[in-house]
């Protein structure tokens, strides 16, 4: 009974490590309590199936069901999931060698695990660490392989405490074969040695939770910085556009000016200055929402400069019902991936349409020219950039924005064409108006 309560509580460590392990490595549409339930049922499975003790069925139901685990419920492909399941036994199995090696030395009896239950304790707790420690640096090199980013020196300092950890329970095991022990004393002795088998998944847990949290902390106020540069610019353009309208007012003036100078040289210096005052203009006031005008306006300005032909064409909506900083956010996400593609490719150009579809929705659509197709994980669209977390929580926090309009997303890529677009559709019911200072009523 008590081998059965040390068995039980491996099994459980291997759930966690399991799941932390597949998570971290796919992406799946299954929802988190889905994920975790199948988790503990394909682990209970294994539990029961290891108490029979045949050796042979064991190793067949560990690989159909890692690999069941990693196709079905996180959607790797099938070769994938073989893989990782091989890897995933052929550590375990490489770990339990050198804990029964030094079992064999301590208790000076190869099996010593069999009949003595210190000895048992030793090995299983001792190779789970040293499976665990493996297993989470294989993680982490296929997850830098995946996200290309750079390691965390603070991450491998952590693995002297699974280090520190085997040598404790080495000691407690030595101790133990070296003296006649109580059974209290063994029992105490097995329950410090697995709590710190837990201790360890559970510090590299909060670790990854916790520099997870201070990724999307730093990146939150990056893109607040990055919004607050946008309000500046917003302001530089909308005070460009005063200065123009109060030069269309003037412009009486300058041409009865133009009529009374004799001068015929200082009238072309004259007129080349109202010329270049003219080109400067940068307004572009083709719909009735201004948050829409100046989002085109800036980036007529960026394509211009970058040698993008851009084409807006947003008079058949104007998404005003749309708060401001949603508008502003979705947009300049969507329209700096499609400058970024757009700039590597051969014949850059971006095309913008807003526009309302039989009273029954609006929609946005950006085509921009993209020579390389883009990179995905199933479905779902990753960043190409180099720092993954920063540039793909752009992505997310348009899909966050999507959903709060109930609105429906898609993207398709011509191959043929060389063309990426992202298609938006927002029901009819969010044409509300909305408020002076863009919070929707």
């Amino acid at each position: 009974m008590y081998k059965i309560c040390i068995d039980f509580l491996m099994y459980c460590f291997e759930a966690l490590l399991l799941y932390n392990y597949a998570n971290n490595l796919f992406y799946s549409s299954k929802p988190r309590k889905i994920r975790i339930l199948s988790v503990i049922f394909v682990i209970t499975i294994l539990f029961f199936v290891y108490q029979i003790e045949i050796s042979n069925l064991n190793f067949i139901a560990m690989l159909s069901m890692y690999t069941l685990i990693f196709s079905k419920i996180f959607d790797a492909k099938l070769k994938n999931a073989i893989f990782h399941s091989i890897i995933f036994m052929g550590i375990m199995s490489a770990t339990e060698l050198p804990a029964i090696s030094f079992c064999t030395f301590l208790f000076d009896d190869f099996n010593a695990m069999h009949s003595n239950i210190n000895a048992y304790v030793f090995v299983v707790v001792s190779s789970k660490l040293l499976y665990f420690a493996v297993m989470l640096a294989i993680k982490r090199f296929f997850a830098n392989k995946k996200t290309n980013e750079k390691n965390d020196r603070f991450f491998w300092i952590l693995f002297l405490f699974p280090l520190t950890s085997v040598i404790t329970i080495f000691l407690f095991s030595y101790i133990a074969s070296d003296n006649d022990i109580s059974d209290l004393v063994s029992i105490f002795i097995s329950v410090v040695s697995i709590l710190l088998l837990f201790a360890n998944i559970i510090v590299f847990i909060i670790y990854e939770r916790a520099q997870k949290n201070l990724d999307e902390l730093y990146d939150l106020k990056a893109i607040t910085f990055q919004q607050e540069l946008d309000k500046k610019y917003f302001e530089v353009i909308e005070q460009t556009n005063d200065e123009i309208r109060h030069f269309s007012h003037d412009i009486k003036n300058h041409l009865l000016q133009v009529r009374y100078i004799d001068d015929i040289e200082e009238t072309h210096k004259y007129l080349d200055r109202l010329i270049s005052d003219v080109e400067n203009i940068s307004y572009v006031g083709i719909s009735d929402n201004k948050m829409l005008n100046l989002i085109v306006s800036k980036y007529i300005s960026i394509c211009d400069k970058k040698g993008i032909k851009f084409t807006p064409s947003v008079k058949l909506a104007n998404l005003s019902y749309i708060n401001d900083v949603d508008l502003s956010t979705l947009l300049n996400n969507l329209l700096d991936n499609s400058v970024d593609a757009a700039e590597k490719s051969e014949n850059s150009e971006i095309e913008l349409y807003v526009f309302s579809k039989n009273s029954r929705y609006d929609g946005v659509i950006i085509r921009n020219t993209c020579t390389t197709p883009p990179e995905t994980i199933g479905n779902k669209l990753i960043t190409s950039k180099a720092n993954k977390v920063y540039h793909g929580l752009g992505l997310n926090i348009v899909k966050k924005i999507i959903k709060k309009y109930d609105a429906l997303y898609d993207w398709k890529y011509n191959s043929e064409s060389k063309i990426f677009e992202t298609d938006i559709a927002i029901p009819i019911q969010h044409r509300k108006g909305k408020s002076n200072n863009g919070i929707q009523t």
